[in-house]
């Protein structure tokens, strides 16, 4: 969301005012509003002054009936100008400016002098902190004055200043405030006429100082200098998709409306970028810009490689040309971007940011600024050791501390110096990771989190944070704010701001919890970086509980510690973050206990897939976390999400471990979906639940929601006894049970699963790696198809025979809905193709009628044993079974057609075929035996 505007004010009514930015029913804005002086007082001359107002809703102001006659407002530059005619009275006047946005409401005082003796102070009173520092006051009067302190107050110094009788000066007063180690005190300023006889009143000026307690609160944020924003007048671009999305949006202060380069045919490339152009009204001094990629959610068009130029006069010809300043490669990233300049550029008149590359050959931006470096900075090397302000320099003494100029330094070096500074998540290292998007692409998956260095920090909307630095290495390093508290709606993403060396002061768009966004490009490189420390120097403590870092003793302590609604909670694989009462009410003392088990579903899955065997285990977590929309669970890129009703099942160890552990291994699952050698069309919510499957019953032991389900002897019916392609079934469940099967035997019976074969090894951790390794290839019946070949190769047996009563060996032409439909097309040719590559393989033919094979009859196929035979008797299509033992299912054939499977194990004493036919026989499969069943 958008905080300051730039606002425009109508004269409405003699003088009124109105700002207003569009409203939006998603954004559950927390109305917010503030000015940069309550008062202003002018002399009797006419004269004009400027205040500044922010908002981030619809804003209306208005000047009192009885100062609309000779008090005028208008706005340059997001500056509200209040100007006022010349006093010819004698009498002071007097008006008032209420601002209203939304139930907030400020008012301005205004007052003028007349020619007669008058003495003004602005503020009226000042609340200084405990830590003391400088303060300072406004004495507007047309007098010689005197500043008087109250007898006894020896906490108060100042520098009283003094100007001629009827000389109107508006003059800065400072006073410097001694640090407060005792009780609440209070003292009053008198502003009085020097002249005895005078018959002005003296104006007080109050000053409230709080005492110093046992606990660090940040304080004294006023007196660090901001650096300074650089207008820019207008913007163009040489391409733009719309006015609606033209080069004007990056400059109208607002986060939701973006630039985006056309969609169709101008592609963005380094032949032809997008030139964005940039223009100031007068020659400009900058030193940097910040880049606002999109905050929608896309990321179409975010920047990649760009080229940053200058127009300027600084040069020996004295003419205006554009030289180019920076060049860099910002990778897609959809957090916040600075480019900083080598040096201060001169005399700037207008910038281009050349886009030669962005993501999917397109160009955007929400929000383009422009900075010139505040001098004005605290230098920590006075007390400090780095940047970061995390340790004070050695011989550091307490007088130094009271020397300081700047109270909010002077306070934190104050509680360091007692030991009583809050170290732990407010001063910490964060070290780098790889980029999602690097293992994504090399282990053929969806991308892991984003969010890996949680500060354990919460903002409110409207706050200054301010973020000191120590060496970032030249490394680009960004904050991510993010809010989950979004009735109806999913909060994941948020508002990201760069970081630079040094002191950081941003302003909080929203509310949320504070995240380190610090990545590499390459996995070469997360090795070589080297930590950058990080000092959150306000903003609060939220904490967050990692198991690799926290001892399990400590869960209740840091949750019970928690200010804001939500916790971020680390394993050494993934990643929750969930509401606090969530946890208090469903988890308990057990928060040790619940990650490890979200550890065991990401770190399963990943050696399911063969990432341990074979060197690829994700570096970056997977992140689990709450939103407040209807449906289902969800998995997408960097995350996957639960709607808050499913939180008792998922925050409760006890039920997640059981019958709550399909849902979320379900999402991890589709996160580590290998595509598309894995994922062809039909299959998008099929080939996730092997790895779901593989969490319910190996890792966790559970029973198999498979057979639990009654799924086996269903998809027999209805894929191999219809003989039908396995592309046109529509049942996922059915359509997984060929995928489990090739686990049951080859995993399970043959031992060619991690936890039997060293823990990494197995069937589909080498079919993984294969299809990971190999070119992806280019159709949907080609994936298919392939899939029978590698499992061929792998299993180093023929299973043509396995694949083809499947019906993944089927000629079909077929329209699949797979989230969309789409048209595929197997040939004869195509499936008589593969079957002469599976028979040049050499490989023997199974002999096993694995296609039978479930989680009950394992055993009946790690010890094969001979039917034993029985009778059976036919009444109709009923068939009465008697005495039969070792049976896996009875076939009912047709000639060589399957047209209906009875499960040989629950249904031993018979079962009834619709429809029977003289022609049908009935046959009893073993695990290795085919026998014909005699009917009587």
């Amino acid at each position: 969301m958008k905080k300051k505007l730039l606002y425009v004010l109508y004269m409405l009514c003699g003088v009124l005012c109105n700002a207003c930015e569009e409203s939006s029913e998603e954004s559950f804005v927390v109305p917010s509003l503030e000015v940069d002086s309550k008062s202003m007082y002018f002399g009797e001359e006419a004269d004009t002054k400027e205040i500044e107002v922010t908002s981030n809703v619809e804003w209306v102001a208005a000047v009192d009936a009885s100062g609309r006659s000779w008090c005028h407002m208008t706005v340059e530059q997001g500056k509200m100008i209040v100007r006022v005619d010349e006093n010819t009275d004698k009498d002071m006047r007097r008006a008032s400016i209420e601002i209203s946005a939304s139930e907030l409401r400020k008012t301005i005082e205004v007052a003028q002098l007349g020619w007669g003796k008058a003495i003004l102070v602005s503020p009226k009173d000042a609340n200084v902190e405990a830590i003391g520092g400088n303060l300072t006051f406004e004495v507007t009067a047309n007098i010689e004055y005197a500043i008087r302190l109250e007898d006894g107050c020896n906490w108060v110094h100042l520098s009283p200043q003094t100007r001629g009788a009827h000389d109107m000066v508006t003059n800065v007063v400072s006073f410097k405030i001694d640090m407060n180690e005792g009780e609440v005190r209070a003292t009053t300023i008198w502003v009085t006429d020097k002249d005895e006889d005078s018959e002005i009143e003296p104006v007080p000026f109050k000053v409230n100082q709080k005492k110093l307690g046992d606990t660090y609160e940040s304080t004294g944020m006023e007196g660090l200098k901001e650096d300074i924003k650089v207008l820019v007048s207008r913007a163009e671009a040489n391409k733009q998709q719309s006015t609606n999305e033209g080069a004007a949006k990056m400059i109208d202060g607002d986060m939701k409306t973006i630039y985006h380069s056309p969609y169709n045919n101008n592609e963005v490339t380094e032949q032809s970028p997008a030139i964005l152009t940039y223009y100031f009204d007068s020659a400009v001094d900058m030193d940097y810009l910040l880049y606002y990629p999109r905050a929608d959610g896309g990321t179409n068009g975010v920047f990649k490689e760009v080229e940053v130029k200058v127009l300027s006069n600084a040069n020996a010809r004295g003419v205006e040309e554009w030289q180019i300043v920076a060049t860099k490669n910002l990778n897609g990233s959809t957090s916040a971007s600075r480019i900083d300049f080598p040096v201060s550029q001169i005399g700037v008149t207008a910038v281009q940011v050349v886009v030669k590359s962005g993501v999917n050959e397109l160009a955007s931006c929400a929000e383009m600024e422009f900075y010139k470096k505040n001098p004005d900075h605290f230098d920590y090397a006075t007390l400090f050791t780095d940047a970061s302000c995390s340790q004070l320099k050695a011989g550091v003494t307490e007088q130094d501390i009271q020397n300081c100029t700047y109270s909010f330094f002077k306070n934190i070096a104050y509680f360091m110096y007692h030991r009583k500074y809050p170290q732990e998540f407010r001063i910490a290292e964060f070290k780098a990771y790889p980029h999602p998007s690097i293992q994504q692409k090399i282990n053929k998956t969806g991308a892991y989190s984003l969010m890996d260095n949680p500060a354990g920090i919460y903002v409110t909307q409207g706050q200054e944070l301010v973020v000191l630095v120590a060496d970032t290495h030249g490394e680009t390093i960004t904050l991510r704010v993010q809010n989950l508290d979004v009735p109806g709606g999913n909060g994941y993403g948020g508002d990201s701001y760069p970081l630079t060396t040094g002191i950081n002061k941003l302003k909080m768009r929203n509310k949320g919890l504070v995240y380190v966004m610090y990545h590499t490009q390459t996995l070469e490189e997360v090795d070589r970086k080297l930590p950058v420390k990080i000092h959150f120097a306000s903003g609060q403590v939220n904490g967050y509980f990692d198991s690799q870092k926290h001892e399990a003793s400590r869960w209740n302590e840091l949750l019970n510690s928690t200010v804001c609604g939500y916790f971020d909670v680390l394993g050494k694989y993934a990643h929750l973050t969930f509401p606090v009462n969530r946890f208090r009410t469903h988890t308990g003392s057990r928060g040790k206990e619940l990650i490890d088990l979200y550890d065991k579903f990401v770190e399963g899955e990943q050696i399911f897939l063969g990432l341990k065997k074979y060197g690829g285990m994700f570096q970056n977590r997977l992140y689990f976390h709450v939103v407040y929309t209807t449906g289902a669970m969800y998995a997408a890129d960097n995350h996957t999400y639960y709607p808050d009703d499913n939180m008792p099942a998922l925050c409760d160890p006890t039920l997640l471990s059981t019958t709550s552990c399909w849902g979320p291994a379900h999402e991890v699952g589709h996160v580590n979906q290998t595509r598309p050698g894995l994922k062809w069309v039909g299959t998008t919510e099929v080939t996730n639940n092997i790895m779901s499957q593989y969490i319910q019953t190996v890792v966790l032991n559970n029973a198999s929601r498979l057979q639990t389900d009654g799924c086996y002897p269903k998809a027999w019916s209805s894929i191999i006894a219809s003989k039908h392609s396995h592309l046109l079934e529509t049942d996922f469940f059915f359509k997984l049970v060929p995928f489990w099967q090739l686990q049951l035997y080859f995993g399970k019976v043959k031992g060619l699963t991690p936890t039997e074969a060293n823990g990494w090894d197995g069937f589909y951790p080498q079919v993984y790696e294969y299809i990971r390794k190999n070119p992806d290839l280019s159709t949907d019946s080609e994936r298919q198809l392939e899939f029978a070949y590698i499992c061929s190769k792998i299993a180093k047996m023929n299973l043509t025979s396995f694949f083809t009563k499947w019906g993944f060996l089927a000629a079909a032409r077929m329209t699949v809905d797979d989230y969309g439909t789409k048209e595929v097309v197997i040939t004869q040719e195509q499936v008589d193709a593969v079957k002469a590559r599976i028979k040049d393989l050499g490989y023997p033919e199974l002999g096993v009628n694995i296609e039978y094979i479930t989680d009950n009859n394992v055993d009946e196929f790690e010890h094969p044993q001979s039917v034993k035979v029985g009778t059976a008797t036919r009444k109709g299509g009923t068939i009465t079974l008697n005495g039969w033992a070792n049976v896996l299912v009875f076939e009912v054939m047709d000639g060589d057609k399957v047209v209906y499977v009875a499960d040989g194990v629950k249904q031993v004493a018979g079962f009834t075929v619709t429809g029977w036919k003289d022609s049908y026989k009935v046959f009893a499969l073993s695990a290795k035996e085919r026998m014909e069943v005699i009917l009587k």
